[in-house]
């Protein structure tokens, strides 16, 4: 049974104390943290000690359960260089459920998933491609005249929502999403035959900053921009300024019935469309019941709908393409989301990102 020492005692902690179903396969010997105001406290029955503590501890795993991972590590390399090896990040627990649940697994994409991790650790996307992403360094500007922060997508000023209070999180934010549209990333939209024509009526469901859009607008002759957001909704205005004869702006929830903010697509899309993008943070299967009309009509359709919030959403969406005689399949590659948002425990699969749908009839 490996020794554990964990770091960190806040929310991230928490969670992982509250939610990791593998807890009692380790031993968990010692809590440390940076905040002298928590020495002498305890975490789940540990008393908290000082990070001074730690060249008096023996122990096979540090487990830096906090978000600030590049800071601690430092720290400890400072305190104690020997003990680097056994640094692990906020995901430690949750790699060594995934690595134990697929060990017997021969997928050829698994099998090369789970080298990455044990060589780098568990995160979203595992693998190499990702590591451009996560030390690049982009261009932010800041409009003076909005006071939002804004990026050059593909030579287009694309805004981010007044949320946004540094150019360090617009940078990581833009960074993330860059890496999603890899055309090596399981969460890539369009690929092969998967793509938008000239003169298509696309309907992006979950637009959030846009970059999907704006990567379509100059070929499709329409876009609905769906966001529930109203945050992101005073960006996305900005963002296609100059496309305002393309778009149409619809602000609420999509699901499954009309009542307040939200919406269904076959109550607020009344004409045939060419391409449906959907990433609305699990809600996807629900939406999708609500557009049955939609799909109907439109009879040169595809579609790019996301499949990784919840354990359960690939076969949900896969059986309401089958019985709506949507043929379908799947982008290669799986990623991991720990998100719970329509399960009560953080997951500990890898799943499919994004399913594709083509229906011509």
């Amino acid at each position: 049974m490996k020794k554990v020492l964990v770091w960190g005692t806040g929310f991230i902690a928490n969670r992982v104390f509250q939610q990791c179903q593998t807890l009692d396969q380790y031993e968990i010997i010692g809590a440390v943290d940076s905040d002298k105001e928590k020495w002498g406290g305890l975490f789940y029955g540990m008393t908290i000690v000082s990070p001074d503590s730690l060249p008096e501890i023996e122990t096979d795993v540090i487990a830096i359960l906090t978000d600030k991972y590049d800071e601690i590590k430092h720290q400890i390399e400072c305190l104690c260089p020997d003990v680097m090896p056994a640094i692990e990040n906020k995901n430690f627990f949750y790699k060594e459920s995934i690595l134990h649940r697929y060990r017997n697994n021969n997928d050829p994409e698994i099998r090369k998933i789970l080298e990455h991790i044990k060589n780098n650790g568990l995160d979203v996307f595992n693998y190499s491609f990702t590591a451009k992403y996560k030390a690049r360094k982009n261009q932010i500007w800041k409009d003076d005249a909005n006071g939002l922060y804004f990026v050059l997508h593909n030579g287009k000023k694309m805004y981010f929502p007044r949320k946004f209070k540094s150019e360090k999180e617009v940078n990581d934010y833009y960074n993330a999403i860059s890496m999603e549209q890899d055309e090596r990333s399981p969460h890539r939209y369009l690929s092969g035959e998967y793509c938008i024509k000239e003169g298509d009526v696309v309907l992006d469901v979950g637009v959030a900053e846009g970059n999907f859009a704006l990567d379509v607008i100059d070929k499709a002759s329409h876009v609905y921009l769906l966001e529930a957001e109203e945050g992101w909704m005073e960006a996305l205005r900005y963002t296609f300024k100059d496309y305002i004869d393309k778009v149409t702006f619809i602000h609420g929830y999509v699901g499954s019935y009309n009542e307040g903010k939200n919406i269904t697509l076959d109550a607020v899309i009344t004409a045939p469309v060419n391409f449906i993008k959907m990433d609305i943070e699990g809600n996807e299967w629900d939406a999708l019941r609500g557009a049955t009309e939609l799909i109907n009509k439109s009879n040169d359709l595809k579609m790019a709908i996301c499949s990784y919030h919840s354990d359960f959403d690939k076969e949900l969406i896969e059986s309401f393409m089958d019985k709506n005689r949507i043929s379908h399949t799947y982008n290669q590659g799986y990623i991991w989301f720990p998100e719970t948002v329509r399960q009560t425990y953080v997951s500990t699969s890898l799943n499919r990102a994004v399913i594709k749908g083509i229906k011509n009839k």
